[in-house]
């Protein structure tokens, strides 16, 4: 008898311990390239002393592709009895990095919301949401991004959900950190220019010494646009990207450089 009920008592104890995401200081520790098929918890529904207080993030909008465009998120996914699961990545050294963090939900009203703290039982500082809704397809995307992150920031990704049954099913399909970008005053002794900047339809690069590949990155870290083989000054055309942010890069025989610019 004693053996069986330890046996019970271990099964338990591992349950719990196998989808035991319902706090920060469970948070898995993740760093950039992280993945992560077939999460799927239990649905028993989060315990009302996990999370007191989660923040409403209207207005600071992550992505669903189940509804095809940018979204606010839905702070009933966390204050609500469904089932939490919690990430956690502590930014390097040098201040600027922008990490952005992707699920495949597989379920419906799923939200997935980028936090920059956590005392254990409240969730706060809101950096990003994005809500699902209700949706007809099998699966969809919900992403976040957070930019600008402090040196040896913690920032806290929490998916959760707002129904009846609780469970949650998702994959986590990409998480990636780009590293801050050098400004143009960073290695102004190398006299290399990028202007104008913001830019609308033509970028120039001056002061090129050596012949030079540039490669042109949204902050994904997905390429858009490259040029070889250049040198001296460069106009280059970037009236066919979209608005936003976007990192360039200069190499070189001797080295690369990295420069930020925005597009209008």
């Amino acid at each position: 008898m004693s053996k069986i009920t330890l046996l019970l008592f271990t099964f338990f104890i591992g349950g719990i311990a196998s989808y035991g995401q319902y706090s920060c200081a469970n948070a898995i520790p993740i760093t950039s390239g992280f993945t992560q098929p077939n999460i799927v918890t239990p649905g028993a529904g989060s315990p009302g002393s996990w999370v007191t207080s989660a923040p409403n993030c209207q207005g600071t909008g992550g992505f669903s592709s189940t509804l095809s465009f940018n979204t606010t998120c839905f702070d009933d996914v966390f204050i609500s009895q469904g089932d939490d699961y919690m990430f956690k990545y502590t930014s390097g050294p040098v201040a600027g990095e922008t990490a952005y963090f992707e699920i495949l939900i597989k379920t419906d009203y799923m939200g997935l919301m980028a936090f920059s703290d956590c005392n254990g039982t409240v969730i706060s500082g809101c950096l990003s949401g994005a809500y699902s809704g209700s949706f007809n397809t099998a699966t969809g995307t919900l992403s976040v991004t957070v930019t600008d992150l402090a040196a040896n920031q913690t920032i806290y990704f929490g998916v959760g959900i707002w129904a009846d049954p609780k469970v949650l099913d998702f994959d986590v399909t990409n998480f990636t950190v780009t590293p801050p970008a050098l400004s143009t005053e960073d290695i102004s002794q190398d006299k290399v220019k990028l202007f104008p900047n913001p830019v609308t339809n033509v970028l120039n690069i001056s002061g090129l010494k050596e012949v030079s590949n540039i490669a042109i990155y949204n902050l994904l870290g997905q390429e858009v646009m490259r040029k070889m083989d250049i040198d001296g000054d460069k106009q280059v055309d970037v009236s066919s990207l979209s608005r936003g942010t976007y990192l360039v890069k200069i190499n070189t025989n001797s080295k690369t450089e990295t420069y930020k610019i925005i597009k209008e």
